[in-house]
């Protein structure tokens, strides 16, 4: 599957908002009632994107000239990335793990040593990937996710393990090549 990775811009702010929704609709449909992800998860997507987020970065996975994947980070001391979904129907095809490794090697170029993230408790396949990337999981805690209470894990990359995930994408790179 052919794809490009790409920072996002202000004029791409609808294309980050309808894949947000979709993502949302299919991994969350487990965890709060069907009427949440209506007419509450409009409202959440409208006010996460109504405005573009200056205070992000943004990368875009495009293909075709369509996105269909894309990732979020809060700059910080630790960055948090906030965001990381990909298309629905054409997860599993390595555009969440090109899109993570972009992520890391441009906060590794920004100065970045470590990563951390929150992902709910019960999406086992988030958790899977991220433990595979060689994150560690903290202690769960309760958060409001569209007005209902989930279980939520903090996910972390202290700099050992950001390091080593740095010189882990840069061989695999080379490997591309």
């Amino acid at each position: 599957m052919t794809f490009i990775i790409r920072e996002a811009k202000p004029a791409d702010r609808l294309a980050p908002a309808v894949l947000h929704a979709a993502s949302w609709r299919s991994a969350y449909a487990p965890f709060v009632p069907p009427e949440a992800l209506g007419a509450p998860l409009d409202a959440n997507m409208e006010a996460r994107w109504g405005t573009w987020p200056a205070d992000r970065l943004i990368l875009l996975a495009e293909r075709a000239g369509a996105v269909v994947g894309f990732a979020a980070v809060v700059p910080g001391d630790v960055p948090l990335m906030d965001n990381l979904h990909v298309d629905p129907r054409i997860r599993g095809g390595g555009i969440g793990q090109k899109l993570f490794a972009a992520m890391v090697k441009r906060l590794h170029t920004d100065g970045a040593q470590a990563l951390r993230l929150e992902v709910l408790e019960g999406n086992t396949g988030a958790r899977r990937f991220y433990r595979l990337l060689g994150g560690v999981e903290g202690a769960s805690h309760t958060d409001i996710l569209l007005g209902h209470s989930v279980a939520m894990l903090p996910v972390q990359w202290s700099a050992p393990a950001f390091a080593a995930l740095v010189q882990e994408f840069a061989v695999a790179a080379g490997k591309d090549a």
